[in-house]
């Protein structure tokens, strides 16, 4: 009986040691594709010359914006060309009748050229995914320890909705703001319209300010909803900032939610906290 019990308890070891060590490599494989694309995007972003936010910079832009850029700080500092932005804190919901799932995630925005690539990691069990925009074209992939395809969507659909994920971070990076493939209209009553050209996609969103000046929320109607396998309609959607911290002398978001007007009600299905915003990094 000793002996069986060794060996149960011996194998029960080996089980856990190669759990542990396909979770790791899960991690680390996706990682490693999430680090490949973001160097791509920054070795892109050194072909261009970093600017200094001034009155003459930003003065075709609607004055809700201008009025953002001031009361948060931004007047007379390095415009962003790319930015880190660290998360302490994420989370993702899968569908209205699931649980929340808390993540560890990494992001990189890069502003010239437009791009987004986002890593995240689920605690409660061993996926990775990477959420990638570029030139054009979207992509997500999960994969269950490193060997399980779990997610894998390139569709046109799922590109057009990457790039309203940057569309709706413009305020997070305001690089954004100051380029001529984005069109604004000033709708008046701090409300801002904005249509984004790239790569021959096009997508529209209102751009919501408060009294202060502050940035609240993002809608759009042009974010598409999987539905089913290859199955997408288009959603209304909104990002929401519920608040800010001071990083310096930078007033800069924080508090996050993300939500999709469904049919049968709002589904909220992300939420985050920002610890801080790192921007023009080199490597």
């Amino acid at each position: 009986m000793f002996g069986a019990s060794t060996s149960t308890s011996n194998l029960r070891a080996i089980v856990f040691k190669n759990i542990a060590r396909l979770s790791f490599l899960s991690c680390t494989g996706m990682k490693k594709v999430y680090f490949n694309d973001r160097a791509e995007l920054l070795k892109r972003n050194k072909a261009f010359e970093t600017e200094i936010f001034t009155e003459e910079l930003i003065e075709e832009l609607p004055e809700p914006i201008k009025k953002y850029l001031r009361v948060c700080g931004y007047m007379n500092t390095t415009v962003p060309v790319n930015a880190n932005v660290y998360w302490s804190e994420s989370r993702l919901k899968m569908s209205p009748q699931k649980d929340w799932d808390k993540l560890h995630t990494s992001q990189f925005n890069s502003v010239k050229p437009i791009g987004r690539v986002a890593l995240m990691k689920f605690e409660s069990m061993p996926v990775a995914a990477r959420d990638l925009y570029r030139d054009g074209y979207g992509e997500m992939n999960g994969k269950l320890l490193n060997l399980i395809r779990v997610v894998f969507d390139n569709s046109r659909e799922t590109a057009q909705s990457a790039l309203i994920t940057t569309f709706c971070e413009f305020m997070f990076i305001p690089g954004y703001l100051l380029l001529d493939s984005v069109k604004w209209e000033d709708m008046r009553n701090n409300a801002v319209k904005g249509t984004l050209n790239d790569n021959g996609l096009e997508v529209t969103g209102v751009f919501y300010f408060d009294e202060d000046g502050l940035f609240t929320h993002f809608e759009t109607d042009d974010r598409y909803y999987s539905t089913g396998k290859n199955q997408y309609k288009k959603v209304k959607f909104s990002a929401f900032v519920e608040s800010y911290k001071m990083q310096g002398n930078l007033k800069i978001c924080e508090k996050v939610k993300i939500v999709w007007h469904l049919p049968d009600g709002d589904f909220e299905y992300y939420r985050g906290i920002v610890d801080s915003i790192e921007i023009n990094v080199n490597e």
